[in-house]
């Protein structure tokens, strides 16, 4: 074969398919879907991205919005194509979502030539169930936690009921089929090597958190002054949270900890960040005597601008059902980590308690009581004493453990391995 035959052969980009049932147009894809793909895609790698839209979010983004994003990563190797989520009623319209996935996948595939299929979470994953007796194509199976068990613990469904056991079921049989396995946590993928049917699989497996891009999360203390003092909060010391409200975040217990905090920290706000209705936390805030004016709400922040919104807390607080989640990786850690803000969190979700103790970037409430809150906010206090030594610390603690950088290189490895091509 000539050079120049070689030289052609090497600019041939290998194809992944990368499928989510997750929207495009949900917050949680543009932190931890797109930016990965923009940096794999600078490499041997282009991108077909299937993704299941609810109706509402197409409605509110429009045609030409839709074809804006789609124009905006065409040139960046990222091909974008989406199929409609259904939700009801419960089972039936998710296998019909699978089944409908199915067919367009066993289509998209050959006809795009896909060398490696890169599948995002259980559900999308079972589609690659049966279509792996059929298709040759390499499968990555990126576990995003313990599903059925969260959804348990979150209520939505019976532990040992119907939806329980499929997805148990599709996970056992994804495991047994994938060529690589990727999980959020070290204690996650402790529990895959322990598994008898995965014990005697030679197939990579490694820790892929929820990573964050340490460039764009930053902070400018100058910056976070005019911003601070131009949403009125000047002066004020702030507790942020950031994301959704109910089922597994326990807002009920950060508000219990902010009604001690302004014991405390008489100038404490609670600034909540969500796309959610937030009427229940004001209900349950009057309930327990906290006063209206301290509770700030800003509504559907652009992904583009959370940096600027986070940068200005003093704390950032999260409390997650412990429930089974060890397999948990929350976005929002690496995120306020980042943009040099401490954290308030408890125990038993993921790793975060032993990188939040490890580097000492905030604390751990251990129990839900006032003893236990005092105790945790009076801690606090001393660690802020740090200064910019507590910022930079926080920095550090996201570059090393959680930045974008490495969550790219893991997969990149992955990636190579599997479609055989050394970059």
């Amino acid at each position: 074969m000539s050079d120049h035959s070689n030289k052609e052969k090497l600019l041939v980009k290998n194809r992944v398919l990368f499928l989510s049932y997750n929207g495009l147009l949900e917050p949680i894809l543009s932190s931890q879907a797109i930016p990965y793909l923009k940096e794999l895609a600078k490499k041997n790698f282009e991108f077909v991205l299937v993704t299941y839209e609810k109706k509402k979010d197409l409605q509110n983004a429009g045609k030409d919005k839709i074809n804006m994003i789609k124009d905006e990563l065409r040139p960046l190797g990222i091909e974008w194509r989406y199929l409609r989520y259904h939700k009801n009623p419960k089972i039936f319209s998710t296998l019909f979502d699978m089944l409908v996935g199915t067919l367009y996948c066993l289509y998209l595939i050959p006809a795009k030539r896909i060398k490696l299929v890169h599948l995002r979470g259980i559900t999308p994953g079972s589609i690659m169930i049966f279509l792996s007796k059929v298709l040759k194509v390499k499968i990555l199976f990126d576990m995003r936690g313990l599903l059925a068990e969260e959804m348990a613990a979150g209520g939505l469904w019976e532990e040992g009921g119907v939806q329980f056991k499929l997805v148990k079921t599709a996970e056992k049989s994804l495991l047994k089929i994938a060529d690589a396995v990727t999980v959020l946590t070290k204690k996650h993928l402790q529990l895959n090597k322990d598994l008898d049917y995965l014990k005697n699989r030679d197939i990579p497996m490694d820790v892929v958190p929820c990573c964050v891009d340490i460039d764009k999360f930053n902070y400018d203390v100058n910056s976070d002054l005019s911003f601070k003092k131009k949403l009125g909060m000047e002066g004020s010391f702030i507790l942020m949270y950031q994301g959704k409200i109910g089922t597994f975040y326990l807002m009920d217990h950060m508000l219990d900890i902010y009604k001690n905090m302004l014991e405390i920290i008489p100038n404490a706000i609670f600034f909540i960040l969500t796309t959610d209705c937030t009427d229940p936390v004001s209900k349950a805030a009057i309930l327990k005597g906290i006063k209206e004016d301290s509770i700030r709400v800003a509504k559907n922040i652009e992904f583009e601008l959370m940096p600027k919104y986070l940068a200005i807390a003093d704390a950032g607080i999260f409390f997650i059902n412990p429930y089974k989640k060890i397999g948990s990786s929350p976005i929002k850690m690496g995120e306020f980590l980042a943009c040099g803000v401490p954290v308030i969190i408890n125990p038993g979700v993921g790793d975060t308690e032993e990188i939040v103790l490890n580097n000492k970037v905030g604390v751990i409430v251990r129990q839900f009581d006032e003893m236990n809150y005092r105790s945790s906010i009076k801690e606090l206090i001393l660690l802020k004493q740090d200064g910019e030594a507590l910022r930079k610390r926080c920095r550090d603690t996201a570059a090393g453990y959680l930045s974008l950088e490495e969550g790219v290189k893991r997969y990149s490895d992955i990636y190579e391995t599997l479609t055989q091509e050394k970059l």
